[in-house]
């Protein structure tokens, strides 16, 4: 007699097919995950450097406009003595300014300046750090623009937050435009820095107030 075994199919996977279906199925989301959090940087570093560019060119219109209180109320006011440039300036946790005095045309970090208001002179300045954006200082009472290096200013104001900032003050007289109105024999003011992917940058204005004799 011829036994015959029946052999029944079997259904379903086997166990090396699922650990590779499960195997493909990580590299997978890995990768969906990777793809997404490279969509998240990008989207993160380019909100940053949208929001550094705005700061730094909303601090390149506003100190132009601070520098016109530079020699506001005073006959005769010049350059040395109603507004000087420092280089190597610093300014400490005691709140005292410091640097040297910069010559004409030559880069610095920090502008200080002197106005009338009519009932008290005030002494203001812009301030660089180094990577570290731009500052006002003050305006605070003085009775003449050398007593900045003593002054103990109030805590600075930031106008931005990052950047590097440079200023070159001219004493040269010459025709310069200011908000479209042209001016003989006026000093003046050149900011400098760099947007966040390190094109340069500057912004020229006239010192309205302050007349340089040909």
């Amino acid at each position: 007699m011829v036994l015959y075994r029946s052999i029944k199919s079997q259904s379903g996977v086997s166990l090396i097919s699922m650990m590779v279906g499960i195997t493909i199925s990580l590299i997978t989301a890995v990768a969906m995950l990777t793809l997404f959090r490279h969509s998240i940087k990008i989207s993160t570093d380019t909100t940053q450097i949208s929001k550094q560019d705005a700061e730094r060119s909303s601090a390149m219109t506003i100190a132009p406009i601070l520098l016109q209180d530079a020699g506001f109320g005073i006959t005769d006011a010049s350059v040395s003595s109603h507004i000087i440039a420092l280089k190597g300036a610093a300014f400490s946790v005691a709140n005292k300014l410091s640097g040297t005095t910069a010559a004409s045309g030559e880069t610095a970090n920090a502008l200080v300046w002197l106005r009338n208001l009519g009932t008290n002179f005030e002494c203001s300045a812009l301030f660089a750090a180094p990577d570290k954006g731009l500052m006002l200082l003050g305006p605070i009472n003085c009775s003449a623009l050398t007593e900045w290096s003593t002054a103990s200013w109030p805590p600075a104001k930031p106008l931005a937050s990052l950047g590097t900032f440079n200023f070159v003050l001219s004493n040269t007289a010459g025709t310069c435009s200011q908000f479209g109105y042209a001016s003989l024999g006026k000093a003046t003011v050149t900011i400098q820095s760099n947007n966040a992917t390190g094109q340069a940058i500057r912004s020229q204005s006239c010192l309205s107030n302050l007349v340089v004799s040909p």
